[in-house]
């Protein structure tokens, strides 16, 4: 069945709300999820001084982004080095560079307090995003259906 144009665009109106529950959802899921995994670390981590052995870099669509790798010293005097997943912009730290941090010994993970602040704050904003999305695609479908006999 072939559908019209104007009638098509009614359609993805009505569908719109829907997914903005969708994606808040998505969102908020994904925000908790970082602002869960960033606390847990900071809970577990001890405050060290970090040496950023290396900066790598890679070229995105957005322009260029970041990667430091930290060195520490474990308590046993073992050098352990760490790159992580996380890439930023701009760059937080250069090579170099010795700055206060977070290590998990147990899983030899490193975080700048600076990057793991960043990962709090990027949580948040993702969930707040999401809650927005929400609420509104909410109050679009409560307003459908309250105009609806």
């Amino acid at each position: 069945m072939l559908t019209s144009f104007p009638s098509l665009i009614i359609k993805v109106i009505r569908l719109l709300p829907y997914v903005l529950i969708f994606n808040g959802m998505l969102f908020l899921l994904i925000g908790f999820y970082t602002i869960w995994s960033a606390s847990s670390f900071i809970s577990r981590a001890m405050k060290v001084e970090l040496l950023v052995v290396q900066v790598e870099s890679k070229q995105s669509d957005d322009g260029q982004l970041y990667r430091p790798i930290f060195s520490a010293t474990t308590p046993g005097g073992e050098v352990l080095r760490y790159s992580g997943n996380m890439w930023v912009s701009p760059k937080p730290h250069n090579q170099g560079d010795v700055v206060a941090g977070l290590v998990d010994w147990s899983s030899g993970e490193m975080k700048s307090v600076v990057m793991a602040d960043w990962s709090k704050r990027f949580g948040t904003l993702f969930a707040s995003l999401g809650g927005i999305l929400f609420v509104v695609g909410g109050i679009f479908i409560w307003r459908m259906r309250r105009k609806v006999p």
